[in-house]
């Protein structure tokens, strides 16, 4: 059961609908935007954390496409090694993980996932290292927030992450990976 009080769900671009559809008894002002105008998505995602921590939530959920989770992701990689990482590890051959990499568009990477047949196993695993990443962030702030006479640093992170990965047109659930909140 979701804790009204305790829990955030974010939303990427297009994809206000379809959380709602996913989250029906959560109240409106628990939904927020995953991007504010002019600020890049993985500024608001890492701000939004970082804020869930303090304000003590317990839950997270980000209902999202591929292009805002690639976004993040890509930080540490770049957006096409991200995807051809994925490609390859859900089972993508080189070439079909080149193709991906080398996509002019997300929504090219996306259609070409899903004309290999891996769009399913891809898109949890995009969702899984989304949500990786987001509480791997929450630890981070959770044990920078901590004192040294507090005692020991957190052991984890306090946020769980749900990540869930729709479809361009953001209607339907393409791909899942999180936890329920302790």
């Amino acid at each position: 059961m979701i804790d009204a009080d305790r829990t955030l769900v974010l939303y990427g671009d297009g994809a206000r609908e379809a959380a709602r559809r996913m989250l029906p008894g959560l109240p409106d002002a628990r939904f927020v935007p995953a991007g504010a105008p002019g600020e890049p998505g993985p500024t608001r995602l890492r701000a939004a954390f970082k804020e869930a921590v303090k304000a003590e939530l317990t839950q997270v959920v980000l209902v999202a496409g591929m292009d805002e989770q690639a976004r993040f992701l890509g930080g540490v990689w770049g957006v096409a090694g991200v995807l051809e990482s994925i490609t390859r590890d859900m089972g993508g051959d080189a070439a079909l993980a080149a193709a991906v990499a080398e996509a002019p568009t997300l929504r090219d990477a996306y259609d070409r996932w899903e004309a290999a047949g891996i769009l399913g196993p891809c898109g949890r695993e995009l969702c899984r290292r989304t949500a990786g990443e987001l509480e791997r962030l929450a630890a981070e702030t959770a044990e920078a927030a901590s004192s040294p006479a507090a005692g020991s640093p957190a052991a984890g992170s306090p946020v769980a992450a749900q990540v869930v990965m729709v479809d361009p047109e953001g209607e339907r659930m393409v791909g899942m990976y999180g936890r329920m909140a302790r």
